[in-house]
């Protein structure tokens, strides 16, 4: 498949699977020996496919390097989630004590973007509003995004040059462990731990601080 481009800038850059095809997810961090001092975690969406066009429709990061940084430590996990013609907003998530490991932090933001990447997409697609319920349909359902196949995309796929599919979300703890001298199994489970209220319970900042 195509893929999104990479975070720059940072020590590891990686692409990491989403589990569907018209989503990826790319992770960017710097290493502090056995520290991560800074980290991206975006949620990308292909948001057309004739040519193809990923845009990143959500984002979670940490910056403790820089006055400018948003230090999650003392301002707590937030998401900013782009619209496709309106401003980006800023979702303030509730959430429990984080851990000390960052590679925890971070694989807990994968997995928290992946979890509610229909949730992002109708957001990015207005097709609901940030913090609320899913539109309804005409028959009296939920409007609820439904994720492209492969069939879909196989034409268009075709036109363009293959790239890897990226990690697995159990490679990327691997590598999360490896760059905090922890285990995947310490990583795994402490994401898993990770209580993180979902974004229909956020606070809604409008639009995002850039």
């Amino acid at each position: 498949m195509t893929a999104p481009s990479l975070p720059t800038g940072y020590d590891t850059a990686k692409h990491v699977q989403a589990g569907h095809t018209d989503c990826h997810v790319t992770v960017g961090f710097d290493r502090d020996q056995v520290h991560i001092p800074r980290f991206l975690v975006q949620l990308h969406y292909q948001a057309d496919t004739d040519p193809i066009r990923w845009e990143a429709i959500a984002r979670m990061d940490h910056n403790e390097t820089s006055a400018l940084g948003h230090d999650i430590h003392t301002e707590g996990l937030h998401v900013d989630v782009a619209r496709r013609s309106s401003d980006t907003v800023h979702l303030q998530l509730p959430h429990g004590t984080l851990p000390a490991n960052r590679g925890i932090v971070v694989r807990g933001c994968d997995r928290y973007l992946r979890q509610h990447a229909a949730y992002f997409i109708d957001v990015y697609e207005e097709r609901r509003s940030p913090g609320g319920p899913p539109r309804w349909s005409p028959d009296g359902g939920q409007d609820v995004h439904t994720f492209i196949t492969p069939n879909l995309l196989s034409k268009s796929m075709s036109q363009e040059p293959a790239t890897d599919d990226g990690l697995t979300p159990e490679e990327l703890s691997e590598v999360l462990a490896e760059a905090t001298g922890t285990t995947a199994d310490e990583i795994e489970r402490g994401a898993e731990e990770l209580d993180i209220a979902p974004p229909e319970e956020a606070t809604v900042v409008e639009p995002a601080d850039e």
